[in-house]
């Protein structure tokens, strides 16, 4: 009789432990439908938008997909302390398209790490030729952007901006 009830008991745990692994994914899914920039974000906006103004190219318009895949790619370079393109074996490209990003439009991306400020990763971005080019692009009419923070990590701040031909499901800051 004793085995029987650790047996049901232990089949119950299992059962609530399961469900409990369901809502917590399903939580996170719903969270990720629902990302907003927070305030650093918003000023890398602005302050983009500023220097492509000042150079004669017209404002991005923020994409919540670009935004949650910049946000997962950040959010990986911090718990990874890595700086890179990638994600383990997912190409950036991918990340964008896993966050619901319309295939077959021109994207492209920029990450760095260590700078805590938009405007410390703005000027960075700006002395690399090619990231530079990125930001200037006339091509891009959205942004994704995301900043993660790992006070433990060798950089501490890893910043992602996703870019991006068509502007889809725009949000402001």
């Amino acid at each position: 009789m004793i085995p029987e009830k650790v047996s049901r008991l232990a089949h119950l745990i299992l059962v609530v432990a399961l469900a409990f692994g369901v809502l917590l994914q399903t939580r996170q899914s719903a969270e990720a439908g629902l990302w907003t920039p927070d305030a650093t974000e918003c000023a890398f906006l602005h302050d983009i938008n500023a220097y492509r103004k000042a150079h004669g190219v017209g404002p991005l318009n923020l994409s919540r997909d670009l935004g949650m895949a910049a946000d997962y790619h950040s959010r990986y370079m911090a718990r990874t302390d890595d700086v890179d393109h990638t994600l383990g074996s997912l190409s950036w490209a991918q990340n964008i398209l896993n966050f619901g990003y319309p295939a077959g439009q021109a994207m492209g991306e920029n990450v760095l790490a260590g700078r805590q400020s938009a405007g410390g990763a703005l000027a960075l971005w700006e002395t690399s030729p090619p990231h530079n080019q990125n930001m200037l692009s006339r091509t891009w009419h959205a942004i994704g952007i995301a900043r993660a923070v790992n006070t433990n990590g060798k950089y501490g701040y890893y910043w992602t901006t996703t870019f991006a031909s068509r502007s889809h499901r725009t949000i402001s800051c």
